[in-house]
């Protein structure tokens, strides 16, 4: 179908948003509009490589976007979580995985290779954050009306990507030998996946920049 090959355009819906009303967004948000900004770049950038270059392996910069995306998420929930999480623990987190990632390119994973490993852990992490988001916004029980907060909208889209992802990276490798054959299925699953994590990210900005004062 059209629409699968054209996916990487609904990238586009939350950065448009998030530009209008990013005058609009506190600090944390302004963190996952740069997320989106990257993810845009990334894609502009990739589908140049492979359509008007003779670089078909864009891995590389799929490495450095997995490095450079969960900082930015990383930081919104550095903010979010503030009073509930000891900062210091959040920073480590941070800090340990671009270690991490950096190993992983130096000794395991060469920057050609499908990046399941970052990808995982960086999934996995950010899964963590965001069920310890809800247990704040649980716990603290300000929110009124869960629809009209940006936040969850956010961290609703944050969890159900993330989660996704986690089991596409475990799994890509194993399906590449024993699975070929399901290979398409499944990276149409994810790309559906892929549009609802750009939908709710967009309405999240949208609640955001549309919020009444006082809400």
């Amino acid at each position: 179908m059209l629409i699968w090959k054209y996916t990487w355009i609904f990238s586009f819906v939350p950065f448009i948003l998030g530009s209008v009303y990013f005058h609009k967004l506190n600090t944390s948000h302004r963190f996952i509009y740069f997320f989106v900004v990257t993810g845009v770049v990334t894609e502009i950038v990739s589908q140049y490589l492979r359509n008007f270059t003779e670089i078909k392996n864009n891995m590389p910069l799929g490495h450095l976007y997995i490095s450079l995306s969960f900082i930015w998420v990383a930081i919104f929930y550095f903010h979010e979580l503030k009073g509930f999480i000891n900062k210091k623990v959040l920073v480590g987190v941070i800090i340990s995985f671009e270690i991490f990632s950096i190993i992983n390119l130096i000794f395991f994973q060469s920057y050609y290779d499908y990046p399941s490993t970052t990808g995982a852990t960086s999934a996995l992490i950010l899964v963590v954050f965001s069920i310890l988001l809800f247990s704040k916004i649980m716990t603290e029980g300000n929110i009124k009306i869960l629809s009209k907060s940006s936040i969850i909208w956010i961290n609703t889209a944050i969890l159900i990507n993330y989660a996704g992802n986690f089991f596409f990276y475990i799994l890509f490798n194993l399906m590449l030998v024993h699975a070929r054959e399901y290979i398409h299925s499944t990276l149409n699953f994810f790309k559906i996946m892929y549009i609802l994590f750009y939908f709710l990210l967009a309405t999240g900005f949208w609640k955001a920049g549309t919020k009444q004062v006082g809400q």
